[in-house]
């Protein structure tokens, strides 16, 4: 990769992070100020798509292009089983539209939990894990939706790792 490109690609994973960090601190200071589930919510699809994004930039989409994106991963210390590589999360809010034309096709009872915030184990007793949407516990960090789990906090922590490498790497010449 060339050197200009490798900075360029480290200055904006550098500024997605920042924004990762900024939407964290969005969720925190909504849950103290007891702020709407939606105000939550909006912080939470924030940092999940920062996160998308980092992915990207990471591995391109799906990982097609994992290998010509390693000089970057490699400059950053990020290993290829990276909390930053998942967007399962991030594309269950993506394609809302979609989750909600299966949820109706598979549905049993139509039951309908979103931007619940708590344990999921406290909402639609005896609910599918297909009623239940958009879950987020703040005493684990775990969002949940369908019944697939996502540490959020294994992604802050990652993020918290790699941005002071990446302003370090940014910030040198990008000229070789």
């Amino acid at each position: 990769m060339d050197i200009m490109l490798l900075r360029t690609f480290q200055l904006q994973v550098a500024r997605q992070c920042r924004y990762l960090l900024m939407s964290a601190t969005e969720v925190n200071t909504a849950l103290k100020e007891e702020g709407t589930p939606e105000r939550v919510f909006y912080a939470l699809q924030n940092l999940l798509n920062a996160g998308a994004n980092i992915s990207k930039a990471l591995w391109g989409q799906s990982g097609k292009l994992a290998q010509t994106r390693k000089p970057l991963r490699d400059s950053i210390d990020v290993a290829d089983d990276s909390p930053l590589q998942q967007v399962t999360m991030r594309n269950n809010f993506e394609h809302f539209d979609e989750r909600l034309d299966r949820w109706w096709a598979e549905s049993k009872n139509k039951n309908h939990c979103d931007m619940a915030i708590g344990q999921k184990d406290n909402f639609i007793l005896g609910g599918d894990a297909i009623d239940m949407f958009r879950v987020f516990d703040p005493t684990t960090t775990n969002l949940t939706f369908w019944g697939q789990e996502f540490n959020l906090q294994t992604l802050v922590t990652e993020v918290q790792r790699i941005l002071p490498k990446l302003e370090a790497e940014a910030n040198k010449p990008h000229w070789g």
